[in-house]
């Protein structure tokens, strides 16, 4: 038998690229829910640290009292894949308070060959709003940590 006539291999050959190419689809479609899902959580829980900030400037706190109000917030809570989670930054304008949470995403696929952990940062925002004894909000437009 001629050696250019001989197709022994040729599928064995074509089984391994698309074998490849499956595995490389279905980590895809693994790692990509698993990050959306941390993402959102975080989201979740960025927001969470404002409102308690916000609530704590509110009350008559300052930065540091919400920055130790938001982490004792994030302690008692963790992300959805057990990962710790802290308060990066706090941010106030007004009656505004903005708190930048950061997290690690670590990979558990083949797609973590080329990177095994990814920061999630997350920014949630909460609007305080200071209400007089007849329950109507007051007209302040900041509170009083906050600059305008």
């Amino acid at each position: 038998m001629n050696r250019r006539c001989d197709e022994r291999g040729v599928y064995a050959s074509f089984l391994a690229v698309i074998a490849s190419a499956l595995m490389l689809l279905g980590a895809i479609a693994y790692d990509g829910p698993r990050l959306t899902v941390a993402r959102q959580d975080a989201a979740h829980a960025a927001n969470e640290a404002a409102r308690v900030a916000a609530a704590t400037i509110a009350s008559g706190g300052t930065i540091d009292d919400a920055r130790n109000a938001a982490e004792q917030r994030l302690d008692k809570s963790r992300l959805i894949y057990g990962q710790p989670i802290a308060v990066g930054d706090i941010h106030c304008a007004g009656s505004r308070v903005q708190v930048t949470v950061v997290s690690n995403y670590v990979y558990r696929s083949a797609l973590g060959l080329a990177r095994d952990r990814q920061p999630i940062e997350a920014i949630g925002a909460a609007e305080a709003y200071v209400l007089l004894p007849n329950s109507y909000p007051s007209d302040l437009s900041f509170l009083g940590e906050c600059p305008l």
